[in-house]
């Protein structure tokens, strides 16, 4: 275009020869003809803009449109051939034995028929892109308002827990006004899970959207007869909460692009650099503050006002209602063991509940037992595999009072911290009621098995040899005591006097001592 440009000024401006143009500017002088003669149409046509529109428009030159000469119509029978049957042994789930084009070309070549592989993976493409072809489609441009539509959606995230791998599940929250994000950890993708990033996120925005939008995820959505029913959860929610639901279209992921894109963006933002971690609660700080620095920072133009958005947006939020209790019910039977199977996995309750009907509200990460009169008997933290046993040997002091040499040998014994075992072995192996008799001591008065290691090492101090459960109660009572001041109904008649003999002692006490220091002198 630049030359293009050069030739106008020496036709119009230097008043140069177009064989002195095409010299001029090493151009061949039919092109310099051909440009002259469209300036001079241009002009023709149209003398007021006729100039600009033809110094504006840039070259076009015509290309060959040739095909395959080497693909005859014998060869493209061949391949037609071979690509229907393709199609037929697809439709007949024998994906994996249908022929790729090497194939097709070493059939041809054992044939006779003279054709390159290249030629063969064009005719190919080019079959494939006629069958497939589709009109385009068009995206169009969604207004959005402040506190009405948030969307939701899941992404996994691997990270190592105290140096072991572990695959977690990461609900991310995007409001696509303005673009403010939120995401929790949690090691399922189930209701629970579900429910408890929804009453978390409501909790730390202290609000609620007016929609929020989803995918056709089994957590929120039901299909009825190919029609779409939101879960029990989901109306659960959105009852408590007051808010309503859109689901978008299958495979239709620009339906909510925002939380698509947000899923990739936090995942990379927050766990590339760092995926090391001692606990999940850990790993979920770190997210948070990750998500902080997102919502605080501006990544394009389009965000510069980000900050001022989000709190625009969080203005604009319906009231918070509260927390809504994330939990499901369930009844189950005591077994002979002592357990409940809960999801594949057996939890302990105590033992004099054999063959009893217990109640079980089942969180996320943790389960709670309750007996027929609503009163807690167990808690234990929710196993994340499957056909695991997760016991506390507290539920088996009565039991274990009767087999006492079973102890070492129970599943409750090796589940219990290895100092306590420790501690067993040492001090207790010959003696096992003593040792559930310390167990039961430090169960009732809620005393951390930390402070039972401590209390061995204070009573090995005071030269004991035969250790038994009282000496450990009174070493942790002796550890665990605090002074306690005298209360009023304490300062009687009698308290008075003896305070205020060992006042006139002590003062006895300090004249002497002074007496003593000047006959030294």
């Amino acid at each position: 275009m630049d030359l293009k440009q050069q030739i106008l000024h020496y036709y119009r401006v230097d008043e140069l020869s177009l064989r002195e143009i095409a010299r001029r500017t090493g151009i061949d002088r039919k092109t310099v003809t051909r440009l002259i003669n469209a300036y001079e149409a241009a002009i023709k046509t149209n003398p007021e803009t006729g100039i600009d529109e033809f110094l504006a428009t840039r070259p076009k030159y015509t290309t060959r449109q040739t095909g395959p000469r080497v693909v005859r119509d014998a060869v493209k029978k061949e391949i037609d051939k071979w690509l229907k049957e393709n199609e037929r042994r697809r439709n007949n789930g024998m994906r994996k034995q249908c022929l790729k084009c090497k194939d097709i070309h070493r059939e041809l070549l054992e044939k006779g028929l003279s054709v390159s592989y290249s030629s063969i993976c064009k005719y190919v493409r080019k079959k494939k892109y006629e069958r497939t072809a589709k009109p385009k489609d068009v995206y169009l441009r969604i207004h959005r308002e402040p506190g009405v539509e948030c969307e939701f959606d899941w992404g996994e995230v691997k990270l190592f827990i105290a140096g072991k791998p572990v695959s977690l599940m990461m609900a991310v929250f995007c409001f696509p006004y303005s673009k403010g994000r939120m995401a929790y950890l949690f090691h399922r993708q189930d209701t629970l899970a579900f429910m408890e990033s929804h009453r978390n996120f409501f909790r730390d925005i202290h609000g609620v959207p007016k929609i929020m939008v989803y995918d056709n995820m089994r957590v929120a959505v039901v299909f009825d007869q190919k029609e779409k029913k939101p879960t029990t959860a989901l109306l659960r929610m959105s009852t408590f909460y007051k808010y309503d639901w859109r689901f978008c279209n299958a495979r239709a992921g620009w339906e909510k692009g925002n939380v698509e894109r947000s899923v990739d963006y936090v995942r990379g933002r927050a766990f590339t650099t760092r995926v090391d971690f001692e606990t999940i609660d850990q790993a979920q700080e770190w997210l948070m503050m990750i998500c902080q620095n997102i919502n605080s920072e501006a990544a394009s133009a389009s965000t510069s006002g980000k900050t001022c958005s989000i709190q625009e947006e969080l203005r604009s939020l319906q009231t918070y209602p509260g927390e809504i209790g994330c939990f499901e019910l369930f009844e189950y039977k005591v077994d002979k063991q002592s357990t409940i199977c809960v999801k594949t996995n057996h939890y302990s309750v105590p033992d004099n509940m054999v063959g009893e009907t217990v109640i079980v509200q089942m969180y996320s990460e943790k389960i709670v037992i309750f007996n027929n009169a609503h009163k807690k008997i167990a808690r234990h933290i929710r196993s994340n595999g499957s056909n695991e046993w997760i016991v506390d040997i507290n539920h088996y002091i009565s039991t274990l009072m009767k087999k006492t040499s079973a102890i070492q040998y129970s599943e409750a014994f090796h589940q219990m911290p290895a100092s306590m075992q420790v501690i067993y072995h040492k001090f207790f192996k010959d003696n096992g009621k003593e040792f559930l008799k310390l167990v039961k001591y430090v169960r009732d008065n809620d005393i951390a098995y930390e402070e039972v290691v401590d209390a061995a090492d204070q009573i090995r101090w005071n030269g004991v040899k035969t250790f038994t459960a009282d000496h450990f109660k009174v070493a942790l009572q002796a550890m665990l005591a605090k002074d306690e001041p005298f209360r009023e109904d304490q300062m009687n008649d009698e308290f008075i006097e003896i305070e205020t003999g060992s006042e006139d002692i002590l003062t006895q006490l300090e004249n002497v001592m002074e007496n003593g220091a000047k006959l030294s002198e």
